[in-house]
């Protein structure tokens, strides 16, 4: 096999593994990936307008006010460390930011 051949092979296995690591993250999502990018836009917009209080206040709140599973997401949350609102933020969004 060929430098250039093995290069190819190598390449469609990596972009074959993240596309699996990417299909896990949306497979596990506790609500639509619409929603969640809702969420973060939501939160980003509150939060520049108000400091964080170290709850997630704000989450709760967006969750309710669309009918979304409340404890199942802020427990999904804390599991990727999303504990307030800014951390949803700073941790969640950053970890899924391949996938939004």
């Amino acid at each position: 096999m060929s430098a250039k051949d093995e290069k190819q092979k190598r390449k469609a296995l990596l972009n074959s593994f993240k596309q699996q690591q990417r299909d896990e993250k949306l497979a596990g999502l506790p609500l639509p990936l619409t929603e969640l990018k809702a969420l973060f836009d939501y939160l980003d917009e509150e939060l520049s307008e108000t400091d964080c209080d170290d709850t997630l206040l704000l989450t709760k709140q967006f969750l309710q006010k669309r009918n979304l599973p409340v404890t199942t997401v802020t427990e999904w949350l804390g599991d990727h460390g999303g504990y307030c609102d800014c951390e949803v933020l700073a941790n969640v969004e950053e970890k899924f930011e391949d996938v939004l």
